[in-house]
């Protein structure tokens, strides 16, 4: 599944980039300004090999939060966190509850595709502090983020916000789906 989503992830990224130099925005309305994107995270989980045990991460929930500034309809960078909580268990017999808070920084790239219908994209960088109290483990993680997305105007200011992001980050976190509102100041 994870392999699935990250081909998956990576190609609508790279059609996206590709598409983008012969694209100009259909409306001449200013687009720019602050956002705020209050989100409902699930973390997908996944197994991994840490320091010689098998840690198999589940299915977990948690919040979000984006902040961030279009410079256009199409443009914007975000500073983003997440906390989330899941049962991590360690050689299939020790279990613990794992909490993992994440900090980001993203570029955003936004296309409409039809009426009040977008897809978005979003490559940036994030650390990834995890905590595992009876594992004994507490580590900071960082690397490459993407995730791609689609998005749909509910109000002039508030859009629904849908997104699958993924990390070059070995954790037992896995992928994550996000789902939030986008409201424009």
């Amino acid at each position: 599944m994870k392999s699935i989503l990250k081909k998956v992830i990576v190609s609508g990224l790279t059609l996206l980039a590709v598409s983008q130099t012969a694209y100009a925005s259909s409306s001449s309305e200013d687009k720019s300004g602050f956002y705020i994107v209050p989100k409902a995270v699930v973390i997908l989980g996944d197994t991994i090999m840490h320091h010689g045990h098998k840690l198999n991460g589940e299915t977990g929930v948690g919040a979000g939060i984006d902040l961030g500034y279009s410079f256009n309809a199409n443009y914007a960078v975000e500073l983003s966190a997440t906390h989330a909580e899941a049962d991590v268990v360690e050689d299939d017999h020790v279990e613990d509850t794992a909490e993992y808070t994440t900090y980001g920084f993203n570029f955003a790239y936004t296309r409409i595709l039809v009426g009040k219908f977008a897809i978005l994209a979003k490559l940036g960088y994030s650390w990834e502090y995890e905590k595992m109290d009876n594992l004994h483990i507490k580590e900071t993680l960082d690397g490459l983020t993407y995730a791609l997305g689609f998005k749909y105007g509910i109000a002039d200011n508030m859009d629904f916000v849908f997104e699958a992001e993924g990390a070059n980050v070995t954790s037992s976190r896995g992928e994550s789906l996000l789902f939030g509102l986008k409201y424009k100041f």
